[in-house]
């Protein structure tokens, strides 16, 4: 059992980063992000919810999740895309090669505010952080290898230990395949990662037994790629149901989910891997 492994059977469950436009499916007309991502995890019976820091309903939305016994995961968005985007893209990420210790020190200056959003969001109730930074995509690394534990993950330990000190463990989010950052991962304190959008489903399957090498648990598994389908949806949520078996996974969306279609097939799923 990890930290997070909260109430849920047959195994932990719970929403990412879904639209809660795309929620009709679930609490028929939307009518808010409060309101629709409480009742959403209640009638789905999740046991934790990422809540997005930087949205002004996000300390509502913590209240509203807590009173519904549902765990809030206060998720932060990571340092690096912002200083790229102070560069331009293209001479940002060049820059990641040429001159990372410049980069460092741009990452270095927006520390503070992260490390007081972390506390603003345990100081509003949530169970753990998530640390939302995309350092991979569908094509592989987004950032060299060298440059991300050489200038990153030293920042992000900074993180998870001012999340510790608070009380409640961190997550760590990217998109893409990360498994060559999985151990650096796990020595800057993370219990777990979220396998974000980007991958097939071969790939999330190395992903998981990789993390449970390393010692992380993994968020996710509903693959967005696979929900359009209802025939392909309930296929993947069976196999799903047995990949959770060996302990590990918490279930969860690979936060791409963007229609109403996409969630209808994230219910199939779910189903089928809770009747495995």
């Amino acid at each position: 059992m990890t930290p997070l492994d909260v109430h849920g059977t047959p195994f932990p469950f719970g929403l990412t980063f879904v639209p809660h436009q795309t929620l009709g499916p679930v609490v028929g007309g939307v009518r808010g992000p409060v309101e629709d991502l409480s009742e959403a995890c209640v009638s789905l019976g999740a046991s934790f919810a990422f809540v997005p820091a930087e949205e002004p309903w996000a300390a509502d939305a913590v209240d509203a999740l807590v009173e519904a016994d549902v765990a809030p995961l206060w998720s932060v968005s990571g340092p690096l895309w912002p200083v790229i985007e102070s560069w331009g893209e293209m001479e940002g990420l060049r820059a990641t090669l040429t001159d990372p210790s410049a980069v460092g020190e741009r990452l270095e200056a927006r520390l503070d505010a992260i490390l007081g959003l972390v506390s603003s969001g345990v100081d509003a109730g949530a169970r753990a952080l998530v640390l939302a930074e995309d350092v991979a995509g569908t094509d592989g690394p987004l950032v060299a290898p060298d440059f991300a534990i050489a200038e990153l993950l030293p920042r992000y330990a900074r993180v998870v230990e001012t999340a510790r000190a608070l009380g409640v463990p961190a997550v760590f989010h990217s998109d893409g395949d990360v498994r060559p950052l999985l151990p650096a991962i796990a020595r800057a304190g993370f219990v777990a990662l979220h396998a974000g959008g980007g991958l097939g489903f071969e790939a999330f399957d190395r992903l998981f037994w990789a993390a449970r090498e390393a010692g992380l648990a993994l968020i996710g598994g509903l693959l967005t790629g696979e929900l359009g389908n209802a025939a392909r949806a309930e296929a993947l949520g069976s196999t799903i149901g047995v990949i959770a078996q060996a302990g590990g996974l918490l279930v969860a969306d690979d936060g791409g989910i963007t229609t109403e279609r996409e969630v209808a097939g994230l219910v199939t799923a779910l189903e089928a891997a809770r009747a495995v």
